[in-house]
């Protein structure tokens, strides 16, 4: 049975300068119609064509469902020790959304992490819901999808979303013409996006450099802080039933005849039916667990927070569309971002390194991100950072996350974000629950046979 969640008062803030089954069986035996979903390397040409592709992936023909955990609702019991349909390994933006979107499908959930609610990657990331530097018009809509959850969280759950747009910016005609295409992408897939010159681009952000070739505007895109969202999101699904256990880490995942039957936090035993795993850069050791090699690295970034922010809107330069999502030949990754907060501040990203989980603060490739970011708004190269932090990216050489089941049945595996993390975590959370409700099979994020 659905629970409903008490309304909370939206706490959307609008910019006012913005210009605008697993099988029940245990066989896994093959379905004709069971065709996957790839939404990685989708091309799709236009508008009209986006919606049919969003539609598959969100929702699958009810003939269609087949789920690989029983989801039929359960008799309370009242059993002697704590049990869960569902634990979600994870208590970053992505297992929180899981767990919130599972117990809105009427399942008992337990959402545990190793460390605190929001203490990995969520700790120390940006918040840009970012739309137009997808590379398809699938994974726009897709994004576009998590945007307007984002909306219904604000209202159901509390979460804080600054709808303030973004900007993409070119320093040469080279980098304008690459952006001119990416403006065809986004709109395809739904997007409201702009071309602007430079002229236009100083009357959008008076702080700008003024020689820069050009740039893009969405108006769709929205910034939300991660442990904020993460908290929200707990408060609102402890509302729901769902039980958060932290501090404890997962230290066994009990199988019999090849599915899932409890998972051991510590030292207690909780029998549940399905695991989602959800934490990161720590999900090959959950992966390995259930005989599962998970494909992701902790991919080490700096950020800068600043004490004021020179500009109202997030930006990213061109050239950040070459290092996200790929092991580029530049071994840190330099690219600017600039990203204004809610309470004055901004931060200033970033950086990708291979340099496995050590979080010792790089003084002078600080100091090189603060002056790049000075190229794109001048004004930064006179300000300290108040804070610098490390955090770690899941980082997957697929280049896009992994969202499905794998391995025993009842094993469900949700990561791979890299940074991508805050924009995908509420449309990730529905698919999760899509998949053990059995309304879809696939979401083409699978992991690769």
């Amino acid at each position: 049975m659905r629970r409903t969640a008490m309304r909370v008062k939206t706490q959307i803030t609008e910019n006012t300068t913005s210009r605008c089954s697993r099988r029940s069986s245990r066989a896994r035996s093959a379905c004709s119609s069971d065709v996957p979903i790839d939404i990685a390397s989708s091309r799709v040409s236009s508008t009209r064509e986006v919606a049919p592709v969003i539609s598959r992936v969100l929702s699958l023909a009810a003939s269609q469902r087949s789920p690989r955990y029983d989801s039929r609702p359960r008799r309370n019991s009242q059993p002697m020790t704590r049990s869960a349909d569902v634990v979600v390994i994870g208590a970053g933006v992505i297992g929180c959304l899981a767990g919130y979107f599972l117990a809105a499908d009427g399942h008992r959930v337990v959402i545990t992490d190793r460390g605190e609610v929001a203490s990995g990657t969520a700790a120390a990331s940006g918040g840009w819901i970012i739309i137009h530097d997808k590379e398809t018009p699938a994974e726009v809509a897709l994004a576009l999808e998590s945007r307007r959850l984002y909306d219904r969280l604000a209202v159901e759950a509390g979460v804080v979303v600054h709808r303030t747009g973004g900007l993409m910016l070119a320093t040469t005609s080279a980098e304008f013409d690459r952006l001119r295409h990416q403006v065809e992408t986004a709109t395809t897939g739904g997007a409201t996006v702009e071309l602007l010159n430079g002229r236009a681009l100083i009357d959008l952000e008076p702080e700008l450099a003024r020689d820069l070739a050009g740039g893009t505007y969405c108006r769709d895109e929205a910034t939300a802080h991660a442990p904020q969202v993460c908290q929200a999101i707990v408060t609102a699904a402890r509302a729901r039933g769902v039980e958060v256990l932290t501090g404890g880490p997962v230290t066994a995942i009990g199988l019999e005849d090849g599915r899932v039957t409890h998972v051991v936090i510590a030292t207690e035993r909780i029998p549940t039916q399905a695991v989602v795993c959800a934490c990161g850069v720590w999900s090959p050791a959950v992966g390995r667990l259930v005989g599962v090699e998970i494909p992701v690295t902790p991919r080490r970034g700096h950020l800068l927070t600043m004490t004021a922010s020179p500009v109202r809107r997030p930006l990213l330069e061109a050239g950040y569309l070459d290092v996200s999502g790929t092991a580029q030949p530049d071994p840190q990754g330099l690219r600017t971002i600039v990203q204004p907060r809610g309470d004055g501040t901004c931060l200033i990203g970033s950086s990708r390194e291979f340099k496995g989980e050590d979080r010792t603060v790089d003084s002078d490739l600080a100091e090189r991100m603060k002056q790049r970011a000075a190229r794109f708004v001048p004004a930064l190269a006179k300000m300290r950072p108040a804070r610098v932090t490390v955090g770690f990216r899941p980082y997957t050489p697929l280049g896009r996350p992994i969202i499905g089941w794998a391995g025993p049945d009842g094993f469900l595996v949700a990561t791979g974000h890299e940074g991508q993390g805050i924009t995908l975590a509420p449309v990730t959370g529905k698919l999760v629950s899509d998949l053990v409700a059995g309304r879809i099979r696939q979401t083409g994020f699978e992991l690769p046979r």
